[in-house]
């Protein structure tokens, strides 16, 4: 008889298997990358207002908008961060932003224990493979129902991490996942609002939580995945792809299918239009100011993320293809600044947006399609002049299959970091102690706290 779901993720986590030295190099360009996402977002006024309505007293862990709280206000803070500029990777395994949970989970915890770099690396890669492999479990189809996977299936993988840095045992931490699975949820309504950032925090401040209360001896249903009124009969329509358990350790889902790690503050679907509309203004020599019409093809999970045609506040923006294509006319991408509610009220945004049509595409909504290019882009634009140009962007740079580069994501970290007013030399590389960066750059000098209002 096969160990029930929560238990399986549990032993997974403790055995401390040997990971491929692949994996761990995919982990460590997470690790930095939304380290970096994290140290930006520590300058956004969503951050600092979290800031003021948790981190009430002292503690160990650094938070990224400067100074320190215990460990599940840091974690709140912190999550809150790594997703508010919408700079974190993407897994395309659940459709979600796993690190953007579990990183700073594991970093609160391992600040006020004292964990040590391996741990915490070890601590990543099994929360990591933990979420993403219940990602495979549930299909699609849990997020197409409208489940927010960041925090329903981030909220395990983070729970699974923490129990790995307090070093839990297996029962421990079965209980942990469990109370978990029991107490996961989240919606899709959140996209465009300050919820979408807090609640991936909110989800790494529980995963603490779980695990502590886990130690402390609280019990939870075994079958809280599998029970006719768990997580799969609830939250997933009893779905679930059992086989998924089979490949866990066996299939690295940190590299198969691997992360996008992103280019531009947007949400990961906007991506592909944007590198298509940087080539299309390449090709035609076109400024801004010469565009008569864009017309955008998309398949069915960039319709319904891309929900704002005329966004009205800088979180909507994030969700909003007509503004990021806008943007991409104007400045060649989408900057920091450009998320500001004066950005998106500028004259020249608003009247290219205005010619901007988006349209679902049957051909690149296909399970083919989705399963190779699940966000991609066909674009066509049009000049005052009459010429046109028109192409297809299957894969964003920063994709699995079209990968940014070590040196490429350095120099985002470094960006991330200059924006947030940590600039100087940063002197970070791949498989630094996290914690330990995280610290010495947040004390490096005061955040600018730049206002999006």
């Amino acid at each position: 008889m096969n160990l029930p779901i929560a238990r399986q993720f549990a032993d997974f986590a403790a055995a401390r298997a040997t990971v491929p030295s692949d994996v761990t190099h995919a982990a460590n360009r997470a690790i930095l990358d939304t380290l970096g996402a994290m140290i930006a977002g520590g300058a956004h006024q969503t951050t600092l207002a979290a800031r003021r309505a948790v981190a009430r007293g002292p503690g160990a862990a650094t938070l990224a908008t400067g100074g320190t709280a215990e460990p599940t206000a840091a974690a709140l803070v912190n999550g809150t961060a790594a997703h508010a500029w919408d700079i974190d990777d993407t897994s395309y395994t659940g459709i979600m932003h796993g690190s953007a949970v579990i990183l700073p989970a594991i970093l609160a915890v391992a600040e006020d224990v004292g964990a040590d770099t391996a741990t915490m690396q070890h601590a990543f890669v099994a929360g990591s493979e933990i979420a993403y492999t219940l990602a495979d479990l549930c299909t699609h189809d849990h997020y197409f129902r409208g489940w927010w996977s960041t925090v329903t299936f981030g909220l395990i993988g983070a729970t699974a991490a923490v129990s790995v840095v307090l070093g839990l045992t297996p029962d421990q931490a079965s209980a942990a996942i469990s109370l978990a699975a029991a107490g996961a949820g989240g919606g899709k309504s959140v996209f465009g609002t300050d919820a979408k950032p807090v609640l991936a925090g909110e989800a790494a401040r529980r995963a603490i939580d779980f695990a502590y209360l886990a130690r402390a001896g609280i019990t939870a249903p075994a079958t809280a995945f599998e029970d006719d009124r768990g997580f799969l009969a609830l939250l997933n329509a009893r779905k679930a792809d059992l086989t998924a358990l089979q490949t866990l350790g066996q299939t690295w889902r940190l590299v198969a299918p691997g992360l996008l790690f992103k280019t531009n503050p947007v949400c990961s679907a906007a991506h592909a239009a944007i590198d298509q509309m940087q080539a299309l203004m390449t090709t035609l020599g076109a400024e801004a100011d010469d565009i008569a019409s864009i017309r955008a093809d998309v398949p069915d999970l960039v319709y319904i993320s891309l929900v704002y045609p005329d966004p009205a506040t800088p979180q909507e923006a994030q969700f909003s293809l007509p503004y990021a294509l806008a943007c991409v006319a104007l400045n060649g991408r989408v900057r920091f600044e450009d998320l500001t509610l004066g950005a998106i009220q500028c004259p020249e945004k608003v009247a290219l947006m205005r010619l901007v049509t988006t349209h679902k595409a049957r051909d690149l909504s296909t399970e083919a399609m989705r399963a190779r290019y699940p966000e991609s882009a066909r674009l066509k634009v049009t000049l005052k002049d009459g010429r046109s140009a028109e192409g297809f962007t299957g894969s964003a740079l920063g994709m699995p299959d079209n990968p940014q580069s070590d040196a490429a994501l350095l120099t985002k970290f470094e960006t991330a970091c200059a924006y947030a007013g940590r600039s100087g030399p940063i002197e970070a590389k791949l498989g630094d102690n996290p914690a330990a960066t995280l610290a010495r750059l947040i004390r490096r000098a005061s955040p600018q706290q730049r206002r999006l209002s």
